[in-house]
């Protein structure tokens, strides 16, 4: 029998898995209690996916052999397996009474106590198993795991690099070092320990995870979306792979991949609540409410408190004219907390960053790089009187629209009576740019024209009408009209007639801007946007968008699909002044002198008599970097010098 036992193992390693079966049969029907025949056997059933009949020949060991370990480790194992936590620890438990040294059970014991949720057990045995099995590099991993699920990564750290020291080829050591150092924060150090896991192994999976992670985090998000794709063809079934990948997509503004990622995400994991408020969040910005407000609902389902499906949903109520519920969603926020650290990786300075709950914000991911600089986000309107604050190097006032700043005037001019540091775009300053008052604000400016603005105040709307409105603020058609508090061209409408003003309706309750319309075709037929970002007062060009249309926009000018334009966009970059012209390159600067901020921008147009028409100017205007393998590349060294002169505010004080 043991001539025919040792035959049939050494066709089961060798893969002749028919002769194996006839050999492992024989054996049992010989004597159905042989525990290595039924031990053998049931190893070669699981192999196969018959997991009730490997688990009845296991039970078979276990009675033939009470008193030893392996059968109880094997149906353990079994247990474990099928996420059957408690029998398995059971299990385990039992191998261990018999044989206190088993590695097999002391290691599956402290696993599967951690994945059963029970940390501070599996820290417990995790140790035991250190201690009985010193020279065990699972057993030190198995320690990492533990104190990683214990919220303790430096010990995890220590753990994992006990690991690979004592054997550099398991890749879990390297792998879970990686992860720790990520928790710990210390992204440079993950990054070469992820870089040195895929010398190791080039297929791992998880490796390829980490990497792209520690990439994402150090503001490399080309490169991580790379290393997050490999991650995700080795291992398509991992649900957190597709969710970061998604949500890098998104930071690249490549919204139709973003979904498919997340939606990969949510059919690996329904219940994945951070994949369905990241896909909230990439539908908000494409301007598919329907489904933003879907995928919001379904995330806070699984979690009433999720801070970016509340936001995601507030800011749909403020679309659809909810004030009401938008400002309930956002104290269910805010309410609870208004002070938000992004720690950097390695930073070079603390920056306090005022912020509002509302739209109107300066866009500052650009600005502000995530791997350089700590950013406290403090949503001023929730701040408590005498709130204590982190230590902070510089204070940016990002609540750049006027008109959305009155809930924080009073918190921030509370702040600013205690501030020891020189603000960053002055509030008071920030008031100014209201689009109502930048006729006056730029009043004077030679070569410099600012169409006339009225705020139409709802109340009056509501009892006079539109017409009678825009009659009394001696307003001439053609006219534009604009919902108060937005950008980009959202929500404007143009009346070129009577007839058209008349058909025209503005939200109920709310005010809206009329604003003169000046023609500004060029005579090639072409209609230019330009922008302009000043940074200290200093102009510096940031992107010329050309279109057909009387609104033009830089995403829909498709402004990629023309080498002309983008050759001409390329030379505005390059050298404004040449662009423009002496003259209007120096009213754009004095554009910039009157506005008095440390940050803001202004849309423009050349009329066909040279002067410079002003579209806005304020302190909202965004700028965001270009994908380096795209076709708008070219932007990214004009973005750049933006950048940088913005730092250098920060480090001057």
């Amino acid at each position: 029998m043991i001539e025919t036992i040792a035959q049939a193992l050494e066709h089961h390693q060798s893969g002749r898995r028919a002769e194996a079966e006839v050999l492992y049969r024989k054996v049992l029907s010989e004597d159905p209690h042989e525990p290595t025949g039924l031990y053998l056997y049931g190893l070669f059933n699981f192999e196969a996916g018959q997991v009730d009949a490997a688990a009845e020949l296991f039970k078979g060991v276990v009675a033939a052999r009470p008193d030893h370990a392996e059968g109880y480790v094997a149906l353990a194992n079994l247990r474990h397996w099928q996420d059957a936590h408690g029998a398995a620890i059971m299990g385990y438990r039992q191998a261990l009474a018999l044989a206190p040294n088993h590695a097999g059970a002391l290691l599956g014991l402290a696993n599967a106590l951690r994945e059963h949720g029970d940390v501070d057990q599996a820290v417990k045995a995790a140790t035991e198993a250190v201690l009985r099995l010193p020279t065990s590099a699972p057993a030190q991993i198995a320690l990492g795991a533990a104190l990683m699920a214990a919220d303790s990564a430096a010990g995890a750290a220590d753990a994992y690099r006990c690991a690979i020291a004592l054997d550099d080829q398991v890749i879990e050591g390297r792998t879970g070092l990686a992860l720790a150092l990520l928790h710990l924060g210390r992204v440079e150090e993950a990054l070469s320990v992820a870089d040195a896991a895929l010398i190791a192994a080039p297929r791992s999976g998880e490796a390829w995870f980490l990497l792209g992670t520690a990439l994402n985090r150090l503001d490399k998000t080309e490169e991580a979306v790379a290393a997050l794709e490999r991650a995700a063809a080795i291992d398509p079934s991992r649900a957190v792979v597709q969710l970061n990948l998604g949500n890098a997509y998104a930071e690249l503004n490549q919204a139709e991949a973003a979904v498919d990622a997340l939606q990969r995400a949510l059919a690996i994991d329904p219940t994945l609540k951070e994949a369905h408020a990241s896909l909230g969040s990439v539908y908000l910005m494409a301007g598919e409410h329907e489904a933003a407000e879907h995928h919001s609902r379904l995330a806070l389902e699984l979690d009433p408190d999720m801070a970016a499906a509340l936001q995601n949903l507030a800011a749909l109520c403020d679309n659809r004219g909810d004030a009401e519920e938008a400002a309930a969603l956002r104290e269910r926020v805010y309410g609870r907390q208004c002070l938000f650290v992004h720690p950097a990786p390695q930073p070079e300075r603390t920056v306090l960053v005022l912020t509002t709950s509302a739209s109107g914000n300066i866009p500052h991911k650009d600005l502000l790089p995530r791997a350089r600089f700590t950013c406290v986000d403090w949503f001023i309107e929730y701040a408590e009187e005498g709130q204590d604050l982190p230590a902070f190097d510089a204070v940016f006032n990002a609540v750049g629209d006027a008109d959305l700043a009155g809930p924080t005037r009073a918190p921030i001019d509370a702040f600013l009576a205690r501030c020891p540091l020189r603000v960053i775009n002055a509030p008071a300053k920030v008031a100014l740019t209201a689009r109502n008052n930048l006729p006056n604000l730029l009043d004077g400016i030679e070569g410099v024209c600012t169409p006339k603005v009225a705020r139409l105040m709802a109340e009056d709307l509501a009892f006079d009408g539109l017409a009678r409105c825009v009659a009394k603020a001696g307003l001439e058609l053609p006219l534009l009209f604009r919902p108060i508090g937005s950008h980009g061209g959202q929500g404007l409408v143009r009346a070129d007639t009577e007839a058209e003003l008349a058909l025209l309706t503005v939200g109920a309750g709310e005010d809206a801007y009329a604003t003169v319309f000046h023609e500004y075709q060029s005579a090639d037929g072409w209609r230019r946007k330009y922008r302009v970002i000043f940074v200290d007062r200093a102009p510096y060009p940031y992107h010329l968008a050309i279109s057909r249309d009387w609104l033009v926009h830089y995403e829909s000018a498709d402004m990629p699909g023309d080498p002309d334009r983008l050759a001409e966009e390329r030379r505005f970059l390059d050298d404004p002044q040449a662009a423009l012209g002496a003259a209007a390159y120096a009213a754009v600067g004095e554009i910039g002198r009157r506005l008095d901020l440390d940050y803001c921008g202004v849309d423009f147009s050349i009329l066909p008599d040279g002067r410079v028409l002003v579209f806005e100017a304020n302190a909202t205007m965004l700028v965001h970097r270009e994908r380096e393998r795209g076709p708008l590349k070219h932007k990214n060294a004009a973005v750049e010098r933006i950048c940088a002169a913005f730092q250098a505010l920060l480090y001057r004080g």
